[in-house]
């Protein structure tokens, strides 16, 4: 009982304040409202705007700019992920600075940080989000291949899809693979870039070889035997037939490797 004698007395208060302070507001005059606010309306005192697709077009055109410098010219397009606000401005000489960030990744999220100056001091600041999509004519895995399977014609096909990295990054022909095998397992519909392919294992442990060394200008050439397997380009371990010296050598080709 004494519970709720206690809550009707504190409903009592709260409606008691409430309609004193509805009556305090609804007796403000204008004057006061000016003196603790500032006179005017919103639009008297921001009469500048500029509206959210401006924000949007001022940032593409950054984005086009940076594209263009670093020498991109494959198909793209820039996706709007998210605009600023329209923004209300005071008087006065109004100017925008648009930031980018120092790398656009492709595909993902780019926030473009754009900077409000009305008569040369910073107003407010605000962000655009836009997504960089870039297309390019890429080779595609045609069906699933494991380690080691040598790469045929019939293997890729070529296809204009969205891609991550710069154009060197990719493979554009069937013949820039054909004879090399996947460095890793590879799914059909897959694109191929460029550390997904090696060179096959041309060298095999135990296989003779020819250990080529260059001697003041003079091409030496001794007989050896691979302890490694090598691909071409790798560095292996040999043995110098003659001498039993092990020594490091550069795969040439399948019989030949070439002392630097």
């Amino acid at each position: 009982m004494i519970c709720k004698e206690r809550r009707a007395g504190v409903a009592l208060l709260l409606g008691a304040f409430m309609a004193v302070f509805a009556f305090a507001l609804a007796g403000w005059s204008e004057p006061m409202r000016a003196e603790a606010y500032g006179p005017g309306l919103q639009s008297e005192v921001f009469p500048q705007v500029i509206p959210s697709e401006q924000f949007a077009a001022l940032a593409a055109e950054k984005l086009e700019e940076r594209l263009s410098s670093i020498g991109e010219t494959r198909r793209h397009e820039l996706k709007l992920l998210r605009a600023p606000q329209a923004m209300h401005l005071p008087e006065g000489e109004v100017t925008c600075e648009v930031q980018l960030p120092k790398v656009i990744n492709y595909g993902l999220s780019t926030p473009v940080n754009m900077l409000v100056y009305v008569k040369g001091k910073l107003f407010r600041r605000t962000v655009c989000y836009y997504k960089v999509l870039v297309y390019e004519q890429v080779l595609l895995v045609t069906r699933d291949l494991g380690l080691e399977h040598p790469f045929t014609a019939a293997d890729v096909r070529s296809e204009e899809r969205e891609v991550e990295a710069s154009s060197a990054d990719y493979f554009h022909s069937a013949d820039e693979v054909i004879g090399k095998v996947p460095a890793r397992v590879l799914k059909a519909g897959q694109v191929l870039r460029r550390h997904m392919v090696q060179m096959p294992v041309a060298v095999e442990v135990g296989t003779p070889v020819d250990i080529l060394v260059d001697v003041n200008g003079i091409q030496v050439k001794a007989e050896g035997v691979a302890l490694q397997k090598g691909r071409i380009g790798a560095y292996i371990r040999v043995r110098n037939a003659r001498s039993g010296k092990f020594l490091r050598a550069k795969v040439i080709d399948s019989h030949t490797v070439q002392i630097d």
